[in-house]
């Protein structure tokens, strides 16, 4: 039987986390739980576990890492380090392996490509082992849909993989590994709740000479229709490659979804995060007739989530705020009165993350964005109303970017603090394979273009300002972990998700849900807390 070690190697970049050190995905322990139900044994590590110790890769056959692209460096010495040790055959997954040239870089025996499921399934089907399987492959001139195989320099490349039908989305991931993870019962893990995502519109060009015909297919076609170009621009906004990987969005069936978080309450996980490119589509994909492939419309599935919230409310832990349950992401045009209310009767005082992205509509609609700036506002309003704390994504150095555009992005953050905006979360534009602006240019840094340094600047100071809103509050966080830049200070995460806390206390609080009240704001990522009372010991 092949022992095979699956390894969580997700923003480690060159080797370590230098941020979100409290995040558990999903990926890595769904591919886990899927190897096992072909008879072998696998065991999921998250990166900083196994890199430095040998011993524990001397025990396996086979190693499967999953990655993203900016983790390349991390994932290079991994596999230097397995060669040198062990000898087994490597394994890649997650989004780093839809890069072609990190692949020509990377020595691996095989890569899935895309969703893993469908071609999982069929290659463990049809071979005993990994092993097996790469033998036989790297000798055939056919390839199977969604996998990459390396034989010396060459690559027999079989494409993206199939979109997982819906009815196989219900596989419970791996549970009892998270244990392998350092403060797991401390981390934001992660629950899908929905694949892929329901905007199939498309910018208005890519970078390799594509250009919309104007057909307004991805706007008013029929839902399936929508799936494909005339143009062969790629679905969604230009900068993300979900609905081309991923597909329309699929609603994973609810009672999976309560199982999976019932059994990781029962090992001590304590944040749980609804996972979802927008968890509004939950329950969207029920009233269509065939793929949901449309933004927003229809209006959300209001029974649908309130099915599940009131479902998982009723978990005893979460019921008595032993647990907490957040939600990842969701989109400005699906968020209308009835949806604040039922967010803010099961969730509220939780963090919520809306992307605006950009304050210019001209911009957000050339790079296929499904809201204009003022359902993002509209929408913070409402969530604000019902008791949710919003969490703002803005992007800067998108294609067709012009100053106009980041002046009225700049020009409306202060409207943003006024409506009670908790955080804005800046990313720099990435072109990324597979999406409209793969062959983009990738923008500078902010801090090397005078404008762009100004709402640079302006984001900073807004979040060191809102943090400066938490002094003399309370919140109940649990204590993760040592701080390891002052001896006698301990690292705690707020249980319905903020600011980093830094207190002082004893190790023994490790593990401890506390009530900290703030102190003092250190930057726009941390604050001082001091520890006002201490809970039971939460694991």
């Amino acid at each position: 039987m092949e022992n095979v070690i699956v390894v969580d190697a997700n923003a480690r970049g060159e080797g370590r986390r230098v941020s979100t050190l409290d995040v558990i995905g999903v990926g890595p322990r769904l591919i886990t739980s899927i190897i096992k139900t072909f008879g072998l044994k696998a065991t999921l590590y998250p990166y900083e576990a196994i890199f430095n110790n040998e011993e524990i890769l001397k025990e396996f056959d086979a190693i499967a890492i999953s990655f993203m692209i900016s983790d390349y460096k991390a994932v290079k010495r991994l596999v230097s380090k397995w060669k040198r040790i062990n000898g087994g055959i490597v394994v890649l997954g997650g989004p780093g392996t839809l890069s072609q040239s990190i692949l020509r870089l990377l020595d691996f025996s095989i890569a899935f490509k895309g969703e893993a499921e469908v071609t999982l399934q069929k290659l463990l089907s049809k071979f005993k082992t990994f092993t097996e399987a790469y033998y036989e492959l790297s000798k055939s001139k056919n390839i199977l849909k969604g996998l990459a195989i390396k034989n010396g320099e060459n690559i027999l490349d079989g494409g993206i993989g199939e979109w997982t039908p819906k009815q196989m989305l219900n596989i419970i991931p791996e549970i009892n590994d998270l244990k392998n993870y350092p403060f797991f019962w401390a981390s934001r893990v992660y629950v899908e709740t929905v694949r892929g995502c329901s905007n199939f519109r498309r910018a208005i060009q890519t970078f390799d000479g594509k250009y919309c015909n104007n057909c307004h297919i991805c706007y008013k076609g029929s839902l399936s229709l929508r799936i494909n170009c005339p143009m062969n621009i790629p679905p969604g906004c230009g900068y993300c490659s979900v609905p081309m990987i991923h597909g329309p969005a699929r609603s994973r069936n609810l009672y999976s979804i309560v199982e999976e978080i019932e059994k990781l309450i029962n090992i001590g996980v304590s944040r749980i995060v609804l996972s979802a490119p927008d968890f509004l589509d939950f329950g969207r994909d029920d009233l269509v007739e065939g793929p949901l492939t449309d933004p927003c419309k229809p209006s959300p599935n209001i029974k649908a989530l309130e099915d599940l919230l009131s479902k998982i409310s009723k978990i005893k832990a979460i019921a008595e705020e032993k647990a907490v349950v957040l939600i990842e992401n969701i989109k400005p045009c699906l968020v209308n009165n009835d949806v604040a209310e039922v967010l803010g009767r099961y969730v509220k005082d939780t963090a919520i993350y809306i992307g605006l992205e950009s304050c210019s509509d001209d911009l957000l609609e050339k790079v296929g964005r499904p809201s204009k700036c003022f359902e993002s506002i509209n929408a913070i309003k409402l969530l604000k109303e019902h008791r949710l704390r919003p969490y703002v994504y803005l992007m800067h150095g998108l294609p067709f970017e012009k100053d106009e555009d980041i002046l009225k992005t700049i020009q409306t953050i202060d409207l943003l603090r006024d409506l009670g905006v908790e955080r804005i979360v800046l990313y720099r534009f990435t072109p990324l394979p597979y999406t409209a602006f793969e062959f983009a240019p990738r923008p500078k840094a902010a801090i090397f273009d005078p404008l762009r340094k100004i709402l640079y600047d302006k984001v900073k100071e807004f979040n060191i300002n809102q943090k400066k809103n938490f002094i003399g509050k309370l919140m109940k966080a649990i204590i993760a972990h040592k701080y390891g830049k002052k001896k006698g200070y301990l690292i705690a995460y707020p249980m319905k998700h903020g600011p980093v806390v830094i207190v002082k206390g004893s190790s023994s609080l490790i593990g401890h849900r506390v009530t900290i009240r703030i102190t003092n704001v250190i930057s726009d990522r941390v604050v001082f807390g001091e520890i006002i009372y201490v809970h039971e010991k939460h694991i």
